[in-house]
């Protein structure tokens, strides 16, 4: 289904999985430390309805490493309207988790022009990240950096798998978003990540939440112990457009339940062509 390709945006490149021919761009964004593969069965299921980019940040999944570039959410919201601009697209709709869901707050709240609506799901937000599990990572940084490979897959794997309700969506999307994390030199690129997380970029921008106007959709996992379903509500009274949809699901949502989150595009498409600003 569609295509995969490594797109040079300043200088490195990111990898891409596009599919679909028409209809608006949505670009989608995962978090730590997951890759494009968290929005498999999301893509299947709305490409024949807009132009989808599901984008590996710098530095995750089969992109490149950083080598010295920042790794931050400001930095990865930077990268991804480079992205647009190579590609040559205006406007796009961006809907993130995790840390893609602080990317697509900060490009709604600095780039509104380019930015058409967003979607957040279990995404950063707020003083709420990182999340326990990354913030004893983050606390052990010099720890993870000296894992040996496999036993930084092994004990991604154990993890990940937790965050899911549905263990046989755990047992297929478990190794596709560790696979990347066993090559060499991974344990420190791990670690620049970690040490990257960095909430005050999200407190920064709370302020210009209620001056939002896009459509926002907000889709949340009932049992996140991670991002705690609180930020969901905090963001529901913070944004005068935002609309929530509760899920029973851990953290891993786009993976673990993917319907409702591609209901909430499509919501949120439909919502962005009564936009009055066109």
């Amino acid at each position: 289904m569609g295509t995969t390709e490594r797109i040079e945006v300043a200088g490195r490149r990111l990898n891409v999985w596009r599919a679909g021919e028409r209809g608006p761009v949505v670009v989608l964004v995962h978090g730590i430390p997951t890759n494009h593969l968290l929005w498999h069965d999301v893509v299947l299921g709305l490409h024949d309805r807009a132009q989808i980019m599901a984008v590996d940040m710098l530095g995750y999944g089969w992109s490149d490493p950083p080598q010295g570039r920042r790794v931050d959410i400001a930095a990865q919201a930077s990268y991804v309207l480079g992205l647009l601009d190579v590609l040559g697209i205006d406007e796009a709709v961006v809907v993130g988790h995790d840390l893609g869901g602080g990317v697509a707050q900060l490009l709604a709240t600095t780039s509104g022009d380019r930015i058409r609506g967003i979607g957040i799901v279990d995404g950063v937000t707020f003083d709420g990240w990182p999340v326990p599990v990354f913030a004893v990572m983050k606390a052990l940084w010099p720890l993870v950096g000296a894992m040996p490979a496999p036993l930084l897959t092994a004990g991604l794997d154990r993890v990940l798998r937790s965050l899911f309700v549905h263990k046989d969506r755990a047992a297929l999307y478990a190794p596709w978003f560790t696979a990347p994390w066993g090559r060499p030199g991974a344990s420190a690129l791990l670690t620049r990540h970690l040490r990257a997380l960095n909430p005050g970029l999200t407190q920064a921008i709370t302020p210009f939440l209620p001056r939002l106007s896009m459509p926002v959709e907000v889709v949340w996992g009932r049992q996140d112990s991670e991002m705690k379903p609180k930020y969901g509500e905090r963001l529901l009274d913070a944004i005068p457009s935002a609309h929530l949809t509760w899920v029973d699901a851990h953290h891993f949502v786009p993976a673990d339940t993917p319907v409702p989150v591609i209901e909430a595009i499509l919501r949120l498409l439909e919502r962005v062509g009564t936009d009055p600003r066109d």
